[in-house]
Formats: C-alpha cells, sequence, structure tokens
C-alpha cells in the first residue's frame, strides 16, 4: 500500500505508473454483463462459443470501469480526487477474457492549475490497460479535477 500523499503538483507529465493487477473472474463479469451490457456474448459461456468472439467476453466498460478501479488501487489518488470530468480517445482494442489478469499504466499528459480556484486543477491522463501477454486491450484519456497540494 503507498502511504504518500498525492496531488495534482505530484504527477510529473510523461512518468508512467502501473495499477496493481486484477483478475477478471467469470462470475465478475457475467454478473456485470447481466446488470449492465446483456448481450449472450457477455452472459451466455456456451452461446458465446459461436461468437465472432468465440467464448466469453467481458464487456467494454466493464473494462473501463476496471481501468478506474485499478488505478484507485495504486492509492495514488487517496486525496487529490474531486471529479472525474470527461473522457476523451476511448478504444476497446482487444477482448478482455475471464481468466484474464489486467494492469492499467496511467500517464499525465498535461495538467493545468485553476485560474478561479486555486486549490485544484485540471489534468489529462493517459490510461493504458494491458492483459497478462502485454496486449493493450484499453486506453483512454482521462480528464480530471485535481486537489493541489495544501500550502
Amino acid at each position: 500500500m503507498n502511504a504518500r500523499r498525492y496531488y495534482l503538483e505530484d504527477f510529473e507529465p510523461g512518468v508512467a505508473h502501473l495499477s496493481p493487477p486484477h483478475t477478471v473472474s467469470e462470475e465478475e463479469a457475467i454478473a456485470f454483463a447481466r446488470r449492465y451490457d446483456p448481450q449472450y456474448f457477455h452472459t451466455d459461456p456456451v452461446a458465446a462459443r459461436a461468437s465472432d468472439f468465440g467464448g466469453l467476453v467481458c464487456g467494454g466498460f466493464q473494462t473501463a470501469a476496471l481501468a478506474w478501479a485499478m488505478v484507485l488501487e495504486s492509492r495514488m489518488f487517496d486525496d487529490c480526487p474531486i471529479a472525474g470530468i470527461g473522457i476523451d480517445e476511448l478504444r476497446w482494442r482487444a477482448p478482455v477474457r475471464p481468466g484474464d489478469t489486467l494492469r492499467c499504466r496511467f500517464t499525465l499528459l498535461d495538467a493545468k492549475p485553476s485560474a478561479s480556484k486555486p486549490d485544484r486543477g485540471v489534468a489529462r491522463f493517459r490510461y493504458e490497460v494491458f492483459n497478462q501477454a502485454q496486449t493493450m486491450v484499453l486506453s483512454l484519456v482521462m480528464i480530471q479535477l485535481l486537489r493541489r497540494r495544501p500550502h
């Protein structure tokens, strides 16, 4: 567990950070899909074999949600987030299957302190999620409102 307290100015542009891993279980994939993306190739392992994917795959939005959950597990956002304010360039690059172990690499692209509220700023991070074979399965740019270090 990371005991350091991070704020906007603690992230350097271009410096990559890596989340802890997360292995997706079949039960987790199906439960998410039943609630939010009930297509047969997400919910029915037998029928999914006849799909274009050749088996069960996780929903894309589940993978995006897992990216944020894994980043939170890094503990680098314990103190600084105020709000997510947008996502750009969301791309699902390869299917995620139950049993895959994922990690998210997140890198600050740029940050700008607020002109009207000096206690915060806007940061853009690139998130890249990789499976155990180092295949990139998802990428996105998250725009986040973050706290600045208290003075």
